[in-house]
């Protein structure tokens, strides 16, 4: 029989481009696929749909859309055997939908692609650095939506492959979860858009720091850019975050990371990860040591741990 077994990357998001829409685009974004955490998910074909493991009711939601969608009667059993977690700044949402619905489309021989699956199932409003980390992998830069539609997706402006020894230092304390889509509604619903100044200074460090960074190796250059990029929407943030950041907790490990060397650091979306980029396994291993510390002092607590970018998509593998 066959089976289907998709293991995802997880993102970090470095920033929006433009919030302003006045050029007739509007978002636009920029990330990083990471190796860790994953979601795995392994599924059979089945006369009805059962799913158990992780986010059971919201997978099998994700399932019968795409069953509904394609016309198909029959299910899957499906079994999703490790998750990240929610509404922590890995896009655990768009990496759950994408593995459900590429399981269902090897299942039935569909061939929806990622940015099909991403639009029936209601993700890339926004970003579309979640869809394509899923297909591709590495630095991804996206154009964002045509002002005044609805169903595009947002197209792949730039992708590339990250150095194998850039990695990434993430830190996650234990804050209160789940905010973050309140968040991202009150920020884009009660904010005025930010000054056209904004989305210039964005612009310029993204085609004229971060990119050419990336593309002469040059990761002191590309860490600077990566802090530049997270202050600059920090401040446009401030009125629904309370602050740069959405905690004051995330606030002080970004400056500790850079304290204690870290080439850039910011917060990954709306938090509450955060990250640091370092060279070198030792140096790695350091900075990790030295954030479980921070994160763990006091009254504080939370996890730590070293991520390598993941040059390639989502792995799916399908058995006979």
């Amino acid at each position: 029989m066959m089976k289907v077994r998709v293991r995802t990357p997880s993102r970090l998001h470095f920033s929006m481009v433009d919030l302003r829409g006045d050029l007739g685009r509007i978002f636009g974004s920029v990330g990083v696929a990471i190796d860790r955490p994953n979601i795995v998910l392994e599924a059979e074909p089945a006369p009805r749909l059962t799913v158990k493991g992780f986010r059971m009711e919201r997978a099998r939601k994700f399932a019968e859309t795409v069953l509904e969608e394609s016309g198909i009667t029959g299910g899957a059993k499906v079994n999703i055997v490790s998750d990240m977690p929610e509404h922590s700044g890995f896009g655990s949402g768009t990496q759950l939908a994408l593995a459900m619905g590429t399981a269902i489309s090897e299942i039935y021989g569909l061939d929806y692609s990622p940015e099909r699956l991403a639009l029936l199932l209601n993700r890339s409003r926004r970003s579309g650095v979640g869809t394509y980390v899923f297909k591709h992998g590495g630095f991804i830069v996206d154009g964002g939506h045509k002002v005044g539609t609805t169903g595009d997706h947002p197209p792949l402006i730039f992708r590339h492959d990250i150095p194998e020894n850039w990695l990434f230092v993430i830190g996650l304390p234990d804050t209160v979860q789940g905010s973050s889509g309140k968040l991202e509604v009150d920020a884009f619903k009660n904010l005025e858009p930010p000054p056209t100044v904004l989305a210039g200074d964005v612009s310029r460090i993204l085609l004229m720091q971060m990119i050419p960074a990336l593309l002469e190796g040059d990761a002191e250059a590309f860490g600077a850019a990566m802090t530049g990029l997270d202050l600059k929407f920090g401040e446009h943030w401030r009125e629904v975050q309370g602050g740069l950041y959405s905690s004051p907790v995330i606030e002080e490990g970004v400056e500790f990371l850079l304290e204690k060397g870290a080439l850039g650091a910011g917060q990954s979306s709306w938090g509450p990860a955060f990250y640091g980029l370092v060279q070198g396994e030792a140096r790695a291993e350091d900075a990790l040591s030295q954030l479980e510390g921070f994160l763990n002092e006091g009254d504080r607590r939370g996890t730590a741990f070293v991520a390598h970018a993941q040059n390639e998509g989502a792995e799916v593998t399908v058995t006979e």
